[in-house]
């Protein structure tokens, strides 16, 4: 540890003090062994002294000048001589001093020892520290050095006594600051072997977090291995677009599905090259939707071949990237070639629409026959003909409603069924299906409850087919005689239709799958109901047209809510 200014002046002013002191002792000693013959003294006060008559005048001149203490004891330890700084040091008139004892002068604690000490002085020069009382009763902490003094009279004792309380006090605050400096020391050693300790531990660490990483980075490169491996077996391309650049990088397997070239740059535009122009807009729009809201991308569209000219279909699957700030900087996304399921479908569809097609012919037929047959049951009163008859009309009117609906999914699915938009008032549309479904249905009451003024752009007769659609369900699923309720109203920018039952209810595992094609709520409960699961998939796909949104709510047991909201038009 540095030491400190202060700390540095103070062993300074000790080795000036211990100076002063040996070199006050050497004059004494030199005047002592006659090394120095005279002396000239001025006297600060004139104050002459004369106990002890045969001392060396010089040597009683030169005393009385010091700036330490001195006195000259006898051999039964009185005081014969003393100077005034004796006197001032005890804090006594110096004819008091004169001819005491000089042990009356000693701490109490030091008379034992000082009595030796002065003993010892009359065979040797001695030297000692121990401390004095003053008149006050305050310890002064002195050195003594004695010495044998002969005179004409006789031998004394030459007794210099130097004030050490200034020297002390330093050797206290020097001690003190080395003390604090070596408990500065330990710390700073302490704190250097705790450092150590700490670093050799984060190093152990570090060391550790490192061939974990390195571990990891051979996870993932593996990882990344199997996963491309995985992508080739599937042949699935790969790609990410940069939404600050507009710079996108492809896997070779999705430039070789567009015909791409297979190295250098490539940005979206060059993609959108390939894109069907038809398909455009809404590739856009659902990337637009992920840019802005994070939606996840999940599009189907045609492209043509870039090399080939060849007509595929493509999916792309992907969601945006989030930067620390939470803004929207890239999309990542997996492509897969759709085109033999694409091609499946299709076939599929136009089986479909083939076989409808073909149903209507005859059942159109039969409804002409039984349309005859009823007439001439009535004209002849054949009741229980009449009945039987109404009956398979009926039937056969529910067979054309499902054929009816298994076309409109082939036309929906291959771009054939169209959309005559026009300004419509919602409610008013909703009440005109309501009363038309009442005039043949009796078995529920339906209650209605409208806000008027809804105006929507819209296809009439497609809206009003999602509205019966709707209203069927809800009978459908519904206890007999059970009140269903009906309701139009403005959320925001947006008309609603509400329509509540009181029937059975649907699982949370079923909500998400209800819209889809051909999808129907297998249970015990259902098991009885006819259908093929396309009714809430058409409304889906007629309010989607319509840039609406359909969704239901509902809990097991407490009846089901199915809504489609339209935004509203401004007159």
């Amino acid at each position: 540890m540095e030491k400190s200014i202060e700390h540095i002046k103070l062993e300074e002013a000790y080795r000036e003090l211990q100076i002063q002191l040996e070199e006050a002792n050497d004059i004494v000693d030199a005047i002592r062994t006659g090394e120095v013959d005279a002396l000239v003294v001025n006297g600060k006060d004139g104050h002459q002294l004369f106990t002890l008559k045969s001392a060396d005048h010089s040597y009683r001149i030169f005393i009385e000048q010091m700036i330490e203490s001195a006195i000259t004891l006898d051999q039964t330890g009185l005081i014969l001589y003393s100077n005034s700084q004796f006197a001032a040091l005890c804090q006594a008139p110096l004819e008091s001093v004169i001819g005491k004892d000089f042990l009356i002068f000693v701490d109490d604690d030091y008379k034992v020892f000082a009595k030796e000490i002065i003993d010892s002085a009359w065979e040797v020069d001695t030297k000692a520290e121990l401390f004095l009382r003053n008149a006050n009763g305050d310890k002064i902490a002195v050195q003594l050095s004695i010495k044998q003094l002969r005179l004409d009279e006789g031998v004394s004792l030459s007794v210099i006594i130097t004030d050490l309380t200034d020297l002390k006090k330093s050797q206290f605050l020097l001690q003190t600051k080395n003390e604090e400096l070596e408990k500065a020391r330990k710390i700073a050693e302490e704190l250097n072997e705790n450092l150590e300790f700490l670093v050799q531990n984060r190093t152990l660490e570090l060391e550790a977090k490192n061939n974990e990483l390195i571990t990891a980075l051979n996870d993932l490169k593996e990882s990344e291995d199997n996963l491309h491996s995985a992508f080739n077996a599937g042949e699935l391309g790969s790609c990410s677009l940069d939404l600050k650049t507009g710079r996108a990088e492809m896997s070779e397997k999705f430039r070789e599905l567009y015909g791409l070239p297979i190295a250098g740059e490539i940005n979206w535009e060059m993609v959108l090259s390939a894109v069907d122009p038809g398909y455009i807009n809404e590739l856009n729009e659902v990337l637009q939707k992920c840019i802005k809201s994070g939606t996840p991308v999940d599009s189907t569209y045609p492209i043509k071949h870039i090399l080939t000219g060849e007509r595929r279909w493509m999916r792309v699957v992907g969601k945006c990237k989030k930067d620390h700030s939470g803004n929207f900087v890239g999309v990542y996304a997996v492509l897969m070639d759709v085109t033999d399921q694409k091609q499946d479908e299709q076939r599929k569809n136009d089986f479909i629409a083939m076989v409808s097609h073909e149903l209507k012919t005859p059942l159109t037929s039969m409804k002409g026959y039984i349309q005859v047959l009823q007439m001439k049951a009535k004209k002849d009163n054949l009741d229980f003909a009449n009945k039987a008859l109404e009956g398979a009309d009926r039937q056969i009117g529910k067979m054309t409603k499902m054929i009816n609906g298994f076309l409109n999914v082939a036309r929906l699915e291959s771009g054939k069924i169209g959309m005559d938009f026009a300004k419509v008032e919602l409610t008013k549309l909703v009440s005109e299906v309501v009363d038309e479904y009442a005039t043949t249905a009796n078995s529920h009451h339906l209650v209605q409850n409208y806000c008027n003024e809804l105006f929507i752009m819209a296809d009439r007769d497609k809206l009003g087919q999602v509205v019966n659609n709707l209203i069927s369900n809800a009978v459908k699923y519904s206890p007999i005689n059970t009140e269903i309720f009906i309701d139009c109203f403005i959320d925001e920018q947006s008309a609603v239709f509400k329509i509540t039952d009181q029937g059975m209810g649907i699982s949370q595992s079923d909500l998400p799958r209800l819209f889809d094609r051909f999808y129907r709520v297998e249970n015990l409960k259902t098991a009885t109901v006819a259908g093929f699961g396309i009714g809430l998939y058409l409304s889906a796909e007629i309010i989607e047209r319509h840039n609406g949104k359909i969704w239901a709510e509902s809990e097991i047991g407490n009846g089901a809510s199915f809504y489609f909201s339209i935004p509203l038009i401004t007159l």
